[in-house]
């Protein structure tokens, strides 16, 4: 802190901190520029033009600066902050040394908000200890509709104008600062002209500013921390932020949108913790992949077996700041079934066969890519992870068309299977859960295990891949050529009989 000890004995002028967004610059520039008009010299103010990047010394400029002022004047317009305003920081800051120091000679040191269609920022509101008078929070609240013409919005300032009220508060501050000095007889004109003048730039301000976004799709924001610190995965995401933005996000069981969530916070809040497992790992490797350039294959797909309901994730937005913090925006977007048209049970019998073909190609060949054989030459860790993903991936794919296509029906379990009850079907369908429900398990465990023992897991994945092939072989089989039997009298049946040529009516020359 500045050696301060004789500055009140010596002080003829108010001085003036402005804290706000990088982003309201200009609009800073001409509210300063306003504010010190019909009073001049004895009004100081600093604005802080450079940034946090620039270094230690600038930043001890900055916090000498706030021991110096008299006044922090947050100027708050709530519009999005890329620049992650250094707000909170100067209030901490100011409030620290106002306590150490209340007053500036004859003046109260003070906080004051000027907000411009927002309500007072977070970080005033938020720091413990902070009281500040409703009078010293000028507050510009607008709707659309106020803005549709100058002059409407102009008939708002004349029955509350806050950039008055503001100017007036100042004149009183100088007044106590230096009774003995004479103020200019037109000074109460100028400070109307000059809250006038303010008054119609914000104006012009506002009509070029969001009032409001909506999302209709959710969206994750992380943000890295600065400076990275790390360059290992883990690390980063450790250090990280999250924001939720956009539609509802029960499916994290979060009941709002909190702001500013540490990973860990958002990851232990997931609930059932076997699919925080899934999002978790999905989230990690967009973002990983993002960090270090975007991938070629920009998705990641979480299924929840409890409600059936299946989401595609993907990176919209990859943005680096000058600080080296890192922000990746990625999409949560529900797969929606597709629109199926002409006979029903045709069609369902059609995806039978597709998703039939589809598994048995996935894992049941020798050149599948997820059968034993293939599985049991991966001798690479980060190979057999990936490996252990993507097959995870398909099969929550197919099991989601599977579903979405309700392939569950009795009407088509029939048309398979015939009229009679098949004797093994109840006892497919428990084999068929259990093995499901054994690779699952695997397969989180192996998206959660640390680096150095996925390959002492290798062994157990064998086992568990070898066993799902081999007792949902026959079920795949059976069940795909039946319903590919079906599909052929099905096709049969509805067959339309063909059109007779129309008969030739008599012609000209025989009823001549």
């Amino acid at each position: 802190m500045p050696d301060l000890q004789n500055a009140d004995e010596e002080k003829s002028t108010l001085e003036v901190f402005v804290s706000y967004a990088r982003e309201d610059l200009s609009l800073v520039r001409e509210i300063a520029k306003e504010l010190k008009a019909p009073f001049g010299y004895p009004l100081q103010f600093f604005i802080d033009e450079r940034s946090i990047e620039d270094g230690d010394e600038w930043r001890n400029k900055i916090n000498d600066a706030l021991d110096r002022a008299d006044i922090l004047l947050i100027v708050s317009t709530g519009q999005r902050r890329e620049s992650h305003s250094f707000t909170g920081y100067e209030v901490g800051w100011f409030s620290n040394s106002k306590r150490i120091r209340p007053t500036s000679g004859v003046v109260k040191r003070q906080i004051i908000p000027l907000v411009i269609g927002d309500r007072p920022p977070i970080a005033v509101s938020d720091i413990q200890g902070i009281i500040i008078p409703k009078e010293n929070v000028f507050n510009l609240e607008v709707k659309p509709g106020d803005l549709s013409t100058e002059g409407k919005f102009m008939q708002i300032a004349a029955a509350s104008n806050p950039f008055q009220r503001l100017l007036i508060h100042f004149r009183d501050i100088l007044r106590d600062l230096s009774p003995q000095k004479k103020e200019p007889d037109d000074l109460n004109a100028k400070i109307e002209e000059c809250a006038s003048r303010l008054y119609k730039k914000i104006f012009a301000y506002l009509r070029g500013r969001v009032y409001r976004e909506l999302y209709p799709e959710r969206k994750v924001i992380v943000r890295t921390a600065v400076p990275p610190g790390s360059a290992d995965e883990e690390v980063v995401l450790n250090n990280s932020t999250i924001d939720l933005v956009g539609d509802s996000f029960g499916i994290f069981g979060f009941l709002d949108h909190p702001a500013n969530l540490s990973w860990q916070s958002f990851i232990s809040a997931i609930s059932p913790k076997d699919l925080a497992t899934q999002w978790q790992d999905a989230i990690r490797t967009l973002v990983s992949d993002a960090l270090n350039g975007m991938p070629v294959e920009n998705y990641s797909f979480v299924r929840s077996p409890q409600s059936g309901r299946s989401f595609r994730l993907f990176v919209s937005l990859t943005r680096t700041y000058y600080s080296e913090q890192q922000e990746v925006h990625i999409y949560i977007v529900e797969v929606a079934p597709p629109s199926e048209y002409g006979d029903t049970l045709t069609t369902k019998l059609a995806k039978a066969v597709d998703l039939g073909l589809r598994y048995r190609s996935l894992f049941l060949e020798q050149s599948s890519p997820f059968s034993p054989p293939k599985v049991r030459v991966i001798f690479d860790k980060e190979k057999l992870r990936k490996t252990v993903k993507d097959m995870w991936r398909e099969l929550q794919h197919l099991l989601t068309e599977m579903r979405q296509s309700k392939l569950d029906d009795s009407e088509l379990v029939i048309a398979i299977y015939g009229q009679d009850p098949h004797e093994d079907l109840d006892a497919l369908a428990r084999l068929w859960t259990q093995a499901e429900a054994g690779l699952s398990k695997l397969t989180h465990d192996v998206m959660a295990a640390p680096d150095d023992q996925i390959m002492a897991m290798k062994g157990a994945v064998m086992t568990a891949l070898k066993d799902f092939c081999d007792k949902t072989e026959q079920i795949n089989r059976e069940y795909t050529a039946k319903a590919l039997r079906a599909l052929e009298e099905q096709m049969t049946f509805n067959k339309a009989p063909p059109t007779a040529p129309p008969t030739p009516g008599p012609s000209k020359a025989a009823t001549a």
